[in-house]
């Protein structure tokens, strides 16, 4: 009797008990699906020949060679019988725990959902709350690929200067922009132009036009502020929208006297109407602009140690005609003393343009993986 116990016991342990089930859901389609979840000695586990149907994958078997190749969305993840690592790409994830193979059947540990959804396809698969949502479409169209970063002033225009080391916010911003595109274009997947590469004037209209002519899907416009009060200082980042204080109204007349270094025919452009027709079309784009707004004030203070003057919103012509999510930063005050100096040193501009890497980086992860 106690051997045919401990053979029960054996067999039940061995048998794959249904637990739970996850609901899986499909963007852009009304089917719907469902992914069961089994216990193996305790352990998650998913049928791997579920997990084919529920993400239309492809499913390879050598048993000569004790691998199994599952091919989703073009991209080949590769088990081993027995093992606790599949490869992804060049890279080895650990599963944490063996594959099981019974009765013909391969189950795979649950948390190989975590890997899909937070390292192979976060742009494909979101895992959370016993729902999984899968789009089986191209996503290229949804996602933050094309930035555009604007080194404010340039040329003719400096923008503000320094009182003591007579310090350019053209020339500081232009340094600070081509960090941010060397960090953007070295760890994110994604392109990178800047309204100016070198010291040369650009029109308020013809940036954003230049953003839109090359459909970005971000646009950051870096600049310096000042103010008459010297002991004015710290950080602020705006989003376009009427301004309400009297310090807000003050940048913003400080950014669209730019208009004065351009033509007749170019300052028509500013008119009550285009702004009207503007910002019908920048509406669109609220929400993710205060969002970036915030994720690049937060990053930017934390980063380079200022005063964290806020979240601001003006009626910037540079922000104007950008049909996307956009924002205007403004580092520190070159009027001040104190923060002039910081501004000149390459170290400090490197950390303003790290900043504002990690922001963008932050948004593209947010609002790609909702896309």
């Amino acid at each position: 009797m106690k051997k045919l116990f401990f053979i029960v016991v054996f067999l039940f342990l061995a048998i794959p008990l249904f637990a739970s089930e996850y609901t899986v859901s499909y963007v852009n389609s009304s089917r719907k699906d469902h992914l069961q979840i089994y216990q193996l000695q305790n352990r998650s586990y998913i049928d791997i020949y579920d997990l084919t149907r529920v993400l239309e994958a492809r499913l390879d078997i050598n048993p000569n060679l004790q691998i199994i190749d599952f091919t989703i969305f073009n991209k080949k993840c590769r088990f081993f019988f027995d093992n606790k690592w599949v490869k992804f790409g060049k890279k080895n994830y650990n599963l944490y725990n063996n594959i099981k193979i019974q009765d013909g059947n391969f189950y795979i540990p649950k948390y190989f959902l975590n890997l899909c959804a937070n390292k192979f396809f976060p742009d494909r698969v979101v895992f959370n709350n016993n729902r999984i949502i899968v789009n089986l479409t191209a996503m290229e169209q949804y996602l933050i690929k094309r930035i555009v970063i604007d080194p404010g002033h340039g040329g003719k225009d400096p923008g503000a200067v320094g009182k003591y080391l007579k310090l350019k916010e053209k020339d500081v911003v232009l340094n600070i922009a081509k960090k941010v595109k060397e960090l953007l274009e070295k760890n994110l997947d994604v392109t990178v132009l800047l309204t100016r590469e070198d010291d040369r004037f650009v029109s308020l209209g013809d940036r954003t036009e230049f953003a839109n002519n090359h459909q970005a899907d971000l646009f950051v416009s870096i600049h310096c502020n000042a103010s008459r009060n010297t002991r004015a200082n710290g950080t602020e980042v705006y989003y376009l929208s009427p301004a309400k204080t009297t310090e807000a109204r003050a940048v913003e007349a400080l950014e669209n006297d730019a208009i004065r270094f351009e033509d007749p025919e170019s300052i028509k452009r500013y008119t009550d109407l285009d702004f009207i027709l503007y910002d019908m079309r920048q509406s669109e784009y609220l929400i993710e602009s205060i969002d970036l707004t915030e994720m690049c004030q937060k990053s930017l203070v934390k980063e380079l140690g200022t005063k964290d003057k806020g979240v601001k919103h003006a009626n910037f012509y540079v922000l104007r005609g950008a049909f996307m999510p956009a924002v205007l930063v403004e580092v520190a005050f070159l009027s001040n003393k104190w923060e002039e100096q910081k501004l000149q040193h390459k170290d400090f501009q490197n950390r303003a343009a790290k900043s504002i890497y990690k922001s963008i980086k932050q948004f593209k992860e947010k609002y790609d993986k909702m896309n």
